[in-house]
């Protein structure tokens, strides 16, 4: 199976926005995740089920030191459903690898 890897990048709180277009990243698989920081960082899709439950996947991790970088890639991708939406700790970046 065969896809086009796209990238964001993400530096402050807010939705995740494609590098190039400047689109908001919607309905798409998370495929890696190189993070910098001292923190938690959160990546939440934003999708709300007829009942008012969150369907959209989730990502949180923490990173405890100023030399932590986290690289993580994810098998078959994880399931982003509706806008896919970023908090990133101050001083801190995420870039996502997607499509």
């Amino acid at each position: 199976m065969s896809s086009n890897l796209r990238v964001s990048y993400v530096s402050a709180a807010g939705p995740a926005l494609d590098l190039v277009t400047g689109t908001t990243l919607t309905d798409t698989r998370i495929r890696a995740i190189h993070a910098v920081g001292i923190g938690q960082f959160i990546v939440v899709g934003t999708s709300v089920d007829p009942f008012g439950s969150t369907i959209g996947g989730i990502i949180k991790f923490d990173l405890t030191s100023i030399n932590d970088v986290s690289y993580q890639e994810f098998t078959g991708g994880i399931r982003m459903s509706g806008k896919v939406s970023v908090t990133v700790p101050t001083s801190s970046s995420m870039t996502i690898y997607y499509g």
